[in-house]
């Protein structure tokens, strides 16, 4: 699990380190932290995407000029599916969290008893929402959803990935990108990887896809690629 805190307090991150390592350990989930001091730094190292699976928001960050309910509402114009968590000193401040589908309040300082239920839930909350890929898009780190990506197509050392909302380039192998996916991704050819979900058609030498897209079929993956689009529509 990626774990992001933001909280002026260097200490929480080092014990939220220490805390998340036990419960990893426990559940057989890794955890990895990213701590930040200010609200301002996490919201201009994320650029509005969100790589991680939780954010901790301590309500009152000293360290800059946003609270932490401020950082969870600038997070929520551009993502409504990371999670969110907010650490306080203060019992009171609890309903202002409703807004921003925050899953819970953790009273400090975090302890195994009210920790571990929130990483629970967190667990929980990846599971229900949609898997998806972190990728390196000009230099910055972009969290993209498996269900928006069409297929992706290799171009020398790079892939083209293209999704809904739109192309984007992609310095990596193919191959690499292939681990890191779902099943429901199957190669048409040595280049071209696509989502069954926005397949329409297979042919012996096409593949015909939602929006009027083809990419091409080669013959050694036709075979499997149509057997995988059968059973794909079959569990539908």
């Amino acid at each position: 699990m990626h774990i992001a805190i933001c909280d002026d307090e260097e200490t929480q991150a080092v014990r939220l380190d220490a805390l998340a390592g036990r419960w990893g350990a426990a559940r057989g989930t890794p955890c990895h932290i990213r701590a930040f001091a200010s609200g301002e730094e996490l919201l201009f190292e994320m650029a509005g995407s969100y790589p991680v699976d939780l954010i901790l928001l301590d309500i009152d960050l000293g360290g800059g000029n946003l609270s932490g309910l401020e950082v969870a509402r600038k997070i929520r114009r551009t993502d409504a599916r990371v999670a969110l968590a907010f650490l306080t000193n203060d019992s009171g401040c609890v309903f202002d969290g409703y807004e921003v589908a925050a899953l819970r309040y953790l009273m400090k300082p975090m302890t195994e008893e009210n920790l571990f239920p929130l990483l629970d839930l967190a667990l929980e909350h990846i599971t229900r929402t949609s898997r998806y890929v972190v990728l390196e898009v000009d230099g910055e780190r972009r969290r993209v959803e498996e269900d928006s990506i069409i297929y992706l197509e290799a171009r020398g050392h790079t892939v083209l990935v293209e999704t809904a909302a739109g192309p984007i380039t992609v310095k990596a192998a193919l191959s690499a990108l292939a681990s890191r996916l779902g099943e429901d991704f199957v190669p048409t050819h040595r280049s071209f990887l696509v989502n069954l979900r926005y397949v329409e058609r297979v042919g012996r030498n096409e593949c015909s896809l939602e929006g009027e897209r083809v990419v091409p079929v080669s013959r050694g993956a036709w075979e499997k690629l149509n057997r995988a689009f059968i059973n794909y529509y079959r569990e539908g």
